[in-house]
């Protein structure tokens, strides 16, 4: 006696009739590859990430539909066609067969289906955002909690690289030998057991003979490499040495006699030295990985004399992007030199002097900046493109996008630049820059302190100094402010003067703005500037405008600035005055809208108003406990 078939036994017969089975054996294998593939290839052709994923969401949709159009239509030699009903007894015929061939096909379109889930899901999670820093995130924790820690509890041996001599017979090879000097110091601050101090400290005591002890108090480190570099033609001559800061001991040195293209084998030999006198590991799979070569000798003196350029900002701005470009020309391939061109361009566009051009608006003046963060930005993208760890290009791409308000993209690429390189005081500097703008006063203040540590210059001090006062430690910013002026005595960092300025009108220290303020556009043409000072300054104190002459109070209320206006009580005004400003010259305002003196109008619809022309709706300062 025959044993009845159940439902879902016809149901299998007629789906394997149908095809069905083979069609899903068939699709999931063929779609498998088909996204492999897609992920392997669609982004080397520059299409966009969101390609792959879309293609995924389709092949998954459309598997479905295929199953469908397998029950409902037939492939013979005369085309496709609906599928013929079974004939009797076919599904009866199809259900007795053995097990072992009754099961097959199922088999098959299963393994077909898990190898469809498999492929998208893999290809999924690789281009889901943040998939990369997924597959590395114990890495990238741990590097970012080493760049973002307290100054005081980095516990890592200390190191500074003293300029090289230039011993070459020609002085305006001085470059090439600094540039040696800075090559090395970048090698170096890639070995993560060691502490870097930055170049801008070390080359303050350039050309100064100095007893390596005190070098090492002034420095605060333990460990100095000094040496020297002679070129001629294509030969190199590289002497270093390594000192015990503590007692001026030599512990390790050599010469180096060999040919220019040697050169990075060069640096990486010395990292190698230091790394191993110091007993600290490497930290990378292969030593290579310390240095970024180029196999064109020109691209890289281009290079070097580029970086010159950059320290030495202004006009020379507009050489460094000449010179970077013929270094692109020369390699089109090698990453640093695009990541010097994207750095040059993003500082090129607060230098108007070094523009072709000199604006004749402030609508032209923005207009001239998008294009030159345009720039920037390509050239740090293809130089991430062709080294994603490169620290320099990350900070060039982080001020571009920190300078359009983008600031959670900002903030991602400062963070990369640091778990790259935590040593790095530049990507602290414009790091705590972009916290100080987005009212995270608590973290500015850290992050800043971290960069002055690592590069106790000038810049970094009037960095901390402008934390400093956001978070409402006055005192304390105006002793950095004043540490900063003795290092600048020629005040070329005209960023200390700004920060004191704004320092004290902040901590209602006006008798010490008297000679700046009757030099001043609203003194400067009374009769008697020091006496109408004299009078402002107590309407200051005393909070209102009354007292002082009307034709002053008028010109006042025309062209003051909101942070007096607040002082005078003049609160709508002040708001209103901001929003301008916010509105005119947005970096600016970022400069000063989270001053602690402007708390008494944050709740005000003008100021309210400035921060949503910031891209800063909703955003509250957080101060640290007083």
């Amino acid at each position: 006696m025959t044993k009845p078939t159940t439902r879902y036994q016809r149901f299998f017969a007629e789906s394997k009739r149908r095809h069905v089975f083979r069609v899903a054996a068939i699709y999931g294998g063929t779609s498998f590859v088909v996204l492999q593939a897609a992920d392997l290839m669609l982004p080397r052709l520059g299409l966009p990430d969101w390609t792959v994923t879309f293609l995924v969401v389709l092949v998954v949709l459309a598997f479905p539909v295929a199953l469908i159009a397998a029950w409902v239509f037939d492939l013979t030699p005369e085309g496709v066609r609906k599928t013929d009903d079974a004939a009797p007894e076919e599904i009866d015929r199809i259900v007795a067969q053995p097990a072992s061939k009754r099961w097959a096909s199922g088999l098959l379109a299963l393994a077909g289906v898990v190898v469809l889930v498999l492929g998208a899901v893999w290809v999924g999670r690789q281009t889901a955002p943040g998939a990369d820093e997924a597959a590395d995130t114990d890495r990238t924790l741990a590097e970012r909690r080493l760049a973002l820690a307290e100054a005081e509890d980095d516990s890592r041996p200390a190191i500074a690289v003293l300029p090289f001599v230039n011993m070459s017979a020609d002085p305006d090879q001085e470059y090439f030998s600094d540039g040696i000097t800075e090559e090395l110091l970048n090698t170096l601050a890639r070995i993560r057991e060691l502490k870097v101090t930055a170049r801008t400290s070390t080359f303050a005591f350039k050309g100064r003979q100095l007893d390596m002890r005190d070098l090492g108090d002034s420095l605060g480190v333990e460990f100095l490499v000094e040496g020297s570099v002679r070129k001629a033609g294509d030969q190199l001559r590289i002497t270093a040495q390594l000192i015990d800061a503590e007692d001026g001991s030599h512990l390790w040195s050599d010469q180096f006699d060999r040919e220019l293209d040697d050169v990075f084998a060069i640096q990486t030999e010395i990292a190698r030295a230091i790394a191993a006198e110091l007993r600290v590991s490497l930290g990378l799979d292969e030593a290579e990985k310390l240095v970024s070569p180029t196999a064109n000798l020109e691209a890289y003196d281009l290079y070097l004399a580029g970086r010159a350029r950059v320290k030495e900002r202004g006009e020379s701005l507009v050489d460094a992007v000449r010179l970077f470009e013929e270094a692109i020309g020369s390699d089109s391939t090698w990453a640093p030199a695009w990541a010097g061109l994207a750095e040059a361009l993003e500082l090129i566009s607060w230098y108007e002097a070094a523009w072709e051009e000199p604006p004749t608006d402030q609508g032209e003046q923005e207009a001239i900046r998008d294009v030159y963060w345009d720039r920037a930005e390509r050239a740090a993208r293809r130089a991430l493109e062709l080294d994603p760890d490169n620290a320099s290009a990350h900070v060039a791409l982080g001020s571009v996008l920190r300078n359009r308000g983008q600031w959670q993209a900002s903030e991602a690429a400062y963070l990369e630049a640091l778990a790259n390189d935590p040593d790095n005081a530049e990507a602290y500097q414009q790091y705590a820059e972009l916290l100080a703008s987005v009212g995270r006063e608590t973290e500015s203040v850290r992050v800043a302190r971290r960069a002055a540590a690592l590069d106790r210059v000038p810049i970094r001090l009037a960095m901390l100094a402008f934390a400093l006062l956001k978070a409402g430690h006055d005192d304390e910013a105006l002793e950095v402010v004043e540490e900063g002026m003795r290092l600048d005595p020629e005040g070329r960092v005209n960023h200390l003067a700004t920060a004191k300025w704004l320092i004290l009108v902040n901590s209602r220290r006006f008798e010490a703005l008297r000679p700046a303020l009757a030099q001043s556009s609203l003194f400067a043409d009374a009769d008697e500037p020091f006496a109408l000072v004299d009078q402002f300054i107590e309407a200051l104190h005393a909070g209102s405008l009354d007292g002082l002459p009307t034709e002053f109070q008028n010109r006042f209320l025309d062209s003051g600035q909101s942070y007096f206006m607040v002082h005078l009580g003049q609160h709508a005004r002040a708001a209103e005055r901001l929003l301008e400003t916010a509105r005119s010259s947005p970096r600016w305002a970022l400069v000063i809208v989270w001053m602690p003196l402007f708390d008494p109008i944050r709740e005000h619809p003008a100021y309210l108003e400035a921060l949503r022309v910031l891209n800063l709706e909703g955003v509250a300062p957080d101060r640290p406990e007083p």
